[in-house]
């Protein structure tokens, strides 16, 4: 991760999750017969991550979690203050209902650097 040189930041951030057992789209068959696609796997196991990125300067950092939740994007946002103590954050995210909430107002009045 490279150093930014001003201190004032802003990063945009969002999660994904990656199915480790992605389901058929579309499959050829005779109209009016429903397929039946046989597998040996049989779980719905996900890769769930958050992520932020610095367009202006190139940084970015990712995360891995169990899911797209208010704990994750705790994890994140400790994350990102420890790594940039010294800068002041705009932290731009979307309206999931995990990004806002009670203990989210709590850490970000107790780390005022970053503006949510």
């Amino acid at each position: 991760m490279t150093e930014s040189k001003g201190k004032h930041i802003i990063f945009f951030e969002d999660e994904a999750a990656f199915s480790l057992h992605p389901k058929l789209g579309r499959v050829w068959t005779k109209k009016g017969i429903q397929p039946y696609v046989y597998t040996k796997s049989q779980h719905h196991k996900r890769v769930n991550v958050f992520g932020w990125v610095d367009t202006v300067n190139g940084l970015h950092g990712m995360l891995k979690w169990i899911k797209g939740n208010t704990e994750g994007v705790l994890k994140l946002l400790k994350r990102v203050v420890s790594n940039f103590k010294d800068k002041t954050i705009d932290l731009w995210v979307d309206n999931a209902p995990w990004h806002k909430g009670e203990r989210i107002k709590a850490f970000l009045l107790r780390y005022k650097q970053i503006a949510y």
